[in-house]
């Protein structure tokens, strides 16, 4: 193994910077458009509204492929929600080319202004100077969280930001949305600004014991933290709103990813791993995977409603689990399941170590020293294949329900909610598509094969 030093970092660090990091002319130039269309909504709305840039390109942590900024309206308390949202839109409607209503706590515009993807997000003036800060919506600390990075992060901690950020990308794990439980872009600062550096990072990863608890201003104790945001694996704390933990969005999943992934990169150092991108295999070579593992595999397409995306990764999370469920209790075993949305379809994949089962299942019931309990279970499995003693308790064999996963996979169809399905998915689920082992291999499907055979890849491996 090679010693993963300070100085093998930074010979890696500047070629991969880089590519990750846009060039001076380009920053500038998108500085001009960002403020000209700040100065220009300041104009247009009155002197008590303040606008003003956020994210990443104002804190100069974006990278090179991701060039957009963000725009916050800040008003008085004096102006209702509905004043907020309906002003906003009204101003920005003017400025943007295009333009979609997008979604947080509350509403906000997502355009495209001169080539640039620009969010002009309506929030509430934060009083600093009180000592504490009130929060009507969820989005009102984001002016305070441009403020806080911007005075604690160096210009070296900016770059190490933007390599933070592409290695998660690699890893699958960058973004706060459902569909990902991934670090946000603002984890993503506080924690190099914490650790000093991206090296830094990953030396500290290599030796977390979850849960995880990190106070960026001090004064608390691991034990208080885990003590105050209870059942959840990483603790970060907003510098900005104590009360918050900023790493909520991270899943269990998403977090044994990075630990990992920081051991792997440790052990084996290499600046590719920030640029690999996962192809889709061939159908050849996923039919050659499908055999070679010998395990059973049963496959769910469904049109996507129109939902936003969160609401329907939240539903798809829920429903893919729910639906494990069934699978395990009736003796298919599923080692894994894989869901993706791919070209206007939702694809459920279920791996089973069994496709068919016998007919004949083993039941233990109660001990026999267990009297009323032992006689009742007599009475109600006197009719079934066999019953007997077994180390001390009556066993019954009993005919199974579902001899084969199609036999289970259709009547999860015809009884979606019974089997654990989301219900603002049971009208898609109740008509869709399945299609078993290799017949599961189509086109269309080896995006979603390919995700889930080559999990190896999101580890940098």
């Amino acid at each position: 193994m090679t010693e993963f030093t300070r100085e093998m970092w930074e010979r890696m660090r500047t070629p991969i910077l880089e590519k990750v990091k846009p060039p001076l002319e380009i920053h500038e130039k998108v500085c001009k458009v960002a403020d000209h269309f700040v100065d220009t909504l300041n104009r247009m709305s009155p002197d008590d509204i303040e606008v003003v840039l956020t994210g990443s390109f104002a804190k100069e942590t974006y990278i090179k492929d991701d060039v957009d900024f963000d725009v916050f309206l800040l008003f008085p308390h004096t102006y209702s929600l509905e004043q907020l949202q309906s002003l906003t839109f009204a101003w920005g409607k003017k400025l943007l080319d295009r333009w979609e209503v997008a979604y947080a706590q509350h509403p906000y515009l997502r355009g495209e202004h001169k080539g640039h993807r620009v969010d002009i997000v309506p929030s509430y003036k934060l009083d600093e100077g009180s000592g504490q800060v009130s929060i009507r919506s969820a989005v009102d600390r984001t002016q305070l969280h441009t403020k806080y990075i911007l005075a604690n992060i160096t210009p070296e901690q900016k770059d190490d930001v933007r390599v933070l950020k592409v290695f998660l990308k690699r890893l699958g794990i960058y973004g706060a949305e459902i569909r990902t439980g991934g670090f946000s872009g603002y984890l993503c600062e506080l924690l190099i600004i914490k650790y000093g550096s991206f090296y830094g990072l990953i030396h500290a990863a290599r030796g977390w014991k979850f849960p995880i608890a990190v106070d960026m201003e001090g004064g608390r104790s691991e034990r208080l933290l885990r003590t105050l945001f209870k059942n959840q694996p990483f603790i970060v704390t907003d510098p900005v709103d104590r009360k918050r933990n900023v790493a909520a969005p991270v899943s269990v999943d998403s977090l044994s990813k990075f630990v990992a992934a920081a051991h792997v990169f440790f052990i084996n150092p290499s600046s590719e791993v920030f640029f690999e991108k996962l192809k889709a295999w061939k159908k050849e070579e996923v039919l050659a995977q499908v055999k070679a593992r010998g395990t059973s595999f049963v496959l769910y397409r469904f049109n996507a409603p129109e939902k936003s995306a969160d609401i329907l990764w939240g539903e798809l999370r829920k429903t893919i689990a729910g639906m494990e469920k069934p699978f395990d209790s009736e003796g298919f075993d599923c080692t894994h399941m894989t869901a993706e949305v791919h070209k206007g379809k939702c694809y459920l994949l279920f791996e089973l170590v069994h496709g068919t089962l016998p007919r004949a299942k083993m039941y233990i019931g109660p001990y026999v020293r267990m009297g009323p309990h032992l006689e009742r279970f007599m009475r109600e499995e006197k009719n079934n294949m066999d019953i007997f003693v077994k180390d001390e308790r009556m066993c019954a064999i009993r005919p199974r329900k579902f001899v084969t996963s199609k036999e289970l996979a259709e009547e999860i169809v015809k009884n979606p909610e019974k089997y654990g399905v989301s219900k603002g998915l049971a009208n898609e689920l109740a008509s869709a598509e399945i299609f078993l082992n290799s017949n599961a291999v189509f086109e269309e499907s080896l995006l979603v094969f390919t995700k889930h055979f080559n999990r190896k890849f999101y580890l940098g491996l």
